[in-house]
């Protein structure tokens, strides 16, 4: 798995510090764990990435150099899965834990700085311990007010800034529009005190030594009511916002431009949308915390916020704009995230944070990002603090419908179970019609599914959002495809098809050519399955789509035994069974898929012989990117069998099959276990392979087949 991440970008210039960053520097040449300690304000922080983009310009690791800001993460036990989500590290586990983090880094030589720790000593203790101990190539540089008390740890204890050597060249250039100037003397030496000094007005004249403390409560003496007010409703932010965040929450804005002048409020542009938005360092947040009156309102205000760029996310996400949403929803996740929690803990918000915790998903954001392991954290805890009987019939529909999807039916079911035995609203509550629908086709690989599927789009279609309502058609279609006869699943795959080329969503137009090979393989030409896949593939990476992948690789893996490629195909197999112990996901748990699978399986088997197990296992060996790259190359026509003649009648191959085994005598029944179809759906293709051959009965049809193949049809 490959870990992905950029280095914070510059605000400002970096000023002085030279013999920290030497000694910084030096200890990272010896030792595995070095933490800068020092108080709030003294600039640890920037030493860190300092040190890091130096690390990065000499490539001294291997694998690069990835900074996590913990500022924002106020609960420790999501640590390791905030951790990972910064790398980009996929992790859709169910249980929160350093599973993923071990198994990511396991093998990387990397320089992981973990920022900003002391409010979460105990959590990142425990983490380093262990990264350390199972990650041998594995440094972390640390930033935190105390020492984290791990075994081999060295410590950097960040001075102030001398007033000869730094703290007036920073001054200088932090206040360089400003005449008469502080006198550097009289400054603590932390740099976050100079920036503040900074901001002081030329007539601000500093005649004694002023420490952090007093720096800031001078800042606020000389800050207007509305600027207090605005500087302590800011501080309920954990991470940076934008201007309608900090709208929403403290009302008025006027002030904003003169806590930016005066260093309380750092100004950055946000690389997604190229506006500006805000921050406060967290000492200044904590200062400011300590200037509100009652916090409740503001939080309030927070939660209610978030709410609606989540709501607005779940209505607009499934558009031509899909990617900037997805990035939008990854720039505000800190926030988001904090105002869920918020909700959750906060009597009279619970059931906005529990839709709050279900429309994330339903934007899809958590799926494409590797992030289900917290989006069921922050269902599970919904379900913990829920009692109102819809909306929770409403809740445990959606977390059984995520765990469908993963093919966890052990947590599915008895979500299912208990969601139907409370009060529901029998028009518009589709989710749990949803589970139901899903349920029928992957655990009982029943037909029943289709129609029940076809009534939650129509209901989707007056209820719920275009998103809810594709992903319906979807499931719809691919059921119809896999458990129904050719005809239907014509129908079905150019519906959708359709539906892909005009709504304008990437996203859909992938899965659109996915089901259309999925189409082409079960009942059309596998020849044609291919080039959709590949396609298909090239667009869920493009998206930086986490999830679909593994889809992709079990449709050209199926495609590949069928063409015959079998060394390929085993080399596919091998990397599907890694990918889905990477992304949670369990196609044997899912009938349709799993019966398809286990006969590519058996094909590559028999073809390979002794040489399946290595091969498959060459596969498994292949990283993530490795693994796409080798599944985009187009088959050589070397590595395919002999295309096989057309077959006679303009039959499909698996109706040129069923009419075989009718003429050899067996009822429906039998070509279903035969085929592993339904009965029903065995039945319907006999009578639909008469009527394409203009045949009155199975006896006709019997008789014609053994007549195509004593001539050679076959």
């Amino acid at each position: 798995m490959t870990v992905r991440g950029t280095m914070p970008a510059h605000t400002t210039t970096f000023i002085g510090r030279r013999a920290v960053l030497a000694e910084t520097e030096a200890l990272l040449g010896k030792a595995r764990l070095v933490t800068l300690v020092g108080p709030g304000g003294v600039g640890k922080t920037r030493i860190a990435v300092e040190t890091g983009r130096a690390a990065a310009r000499a490539a001294v690791f291997q694998h690069g150099v990835r900074v996590v800001p913990l500022a924002g993460l106020r609960d420790p036990a999501l640590l390791a899965r905030a951790v990972a989500a910064q790398l980009g590290i996929v992790d859709n586990s169910p249980v929160a834990g350093l599973g993923r983090l071990v198994e990511s880094l396991y093998d990387k030589h990397l320089l992981l700085v973990l920022d900003n720790c002391e409010h979460l000593l105990e959590a990142v203790r425990h983490l380093v311990h262990h990264l350390l101990r199972d990650c041998e190539g594995l440094t972390i540089l640390a930033t935190s007010r105390d020492q984290l008390g791990v075994y081999g740890e060295h410590l950097v204890r960040v001075p102030p800034m001398s007033a000869d050597d730094d703290a007036a060249p920073l001054l200088l250039e932090r206040a360089e529009a400003v005449h008469d100037l502080p006198d550097v003397a009289a400054l603590d030496g932390l740099p976050l005190t100079i920036e503040l000094a900074a901001g002081l007005s030329p007539v601000d004249q500093l005649e004694q030594h002023v420490t952090l403390e007093q720096m800031l409560e001078r800042s606020a003496s000389r800050c207007t009511d509305g600027e207090r007010r605005l500087w302590a409703a800011l501080s309920v932010f954990p991470a940076d916002f934008d201007m309608a965040a900090a709208e929403a929450v403290a009302g008025e804005l006027e002030p904003l431009p003169a806590l930016v002048r005066k260093s309380i409020v750092v100004a950055t542009t946000s690389q997604v949308t190229g506006l500006t938005r805000y921050r406060l360092h967290g000492t200044v947040s904590q200062f400011g915390a300590r200037l509100l009156m009652d916090a409740d309102e503001p939080l309030r205000r927070y939660v209610l916020h978030y709410s609606a760029f989540v709501d607005e996310a779940t209505r607009s996400w499934f558009s031509p704009d899909d990617a900037l949403w997805t990035a939008r929803l990854r720039e505000e996740w800190p926030n988001v995230r904090a105002a869920i929690g918020q909700a959750l803990a906060t009597p009279g918000l619970a059931e906005v944070g529990t839709v709050m915790a279900m429309n994330v998903q339903r934007t899809r954001f958590t799926l494409f990002a590797g992030m289900l392991g917290e989006a069921r954290d922050l269902l599970a805890a919904a379900r913990e603090v829920i009692t109102e009987p819809r909306l929770r019939t409403s809740l445990l529909a959606h977390c059984a419908y995520l765990a469908q999807a993963q093919g966890d039916m052990s947590a599915a079911i008895p979500l299912m179970q208990e969601a139907r035995t409370l009060p529901r609203r029998p028009v518009t509550d589709v989710q749990l019609l949803l589970v139901e629908a899903t349920h029928l086709f992957f655990v009982e690989g029943s037909p029943d599914c289709v129609p029940l599927y076809a009534h939650v789009v129509e209901l989707c279609r007056r209820y719920a959002s275009p998103g809810d309502t594709y992903i319906t058609e979807l499931m719809h279609a691919m059921a119809t495809c896999f458990l129904l006869d050719a005809e239907a699943a014509n129908k079905a795959t150019t519906s959708l098809s359709r539906l892909a080329e005009s709504n304008g969503v990437e996203w859909s137009h992938a899965w659109g050519l996915w089901h259309h090979a999925l189409y082409e393989l079960l009942h059309g030409d596998p020849a044609q399955v291919h080039p959709l896949a590949v396609e298909s593939l090239r667009i869920q990476l493009t998206l930086g789509d986490t999830w679909s992948p593994a889809h992709g690789l079990w449709l050209l893996a199926c495609t590949c035994a069928e063409l015959g490629a079998y060394d390929r195909a085993a080399r596919l197999l091998g990397a599907l069974r890694s990918q889905e112990r990477v992304s949670r996901i369990s196609f044997a748990s899912m009938s349709p898929f799993h019966k398809l699978l286990e006969r590519a399986d058996r094909t590559v088997r028999r073809a390979l012989g002794d040489d399946y197990p290595v091969i498959t296992t060459l596969g498994a060996d292949l990283r993530y990117e490795q693994v796409m790259e080798f599944a985009l190359e187009p088959v050589p026509d070397s590595e395919r069998r002999p295309a096989k003649p057309a077959l006679p009648g303009g039959l499909t191959r698996q109706e040129f099959t069923i009419a075989g085994l009718v003429a050899e005598g067996l009822t429906s029944r039998q070509i279903g276990a035969r085929l592993f179809i339904s009965p029903r759906t065995a039945d319907r293709q006999v009578v639909n392979i008469r009527a394409k051959l203009g045949l009155p009965n199975r006896v006709s049809l019997a008789a014609w087949h053994r007549s195509a193949t004593d001539t050679g049809g076959r």
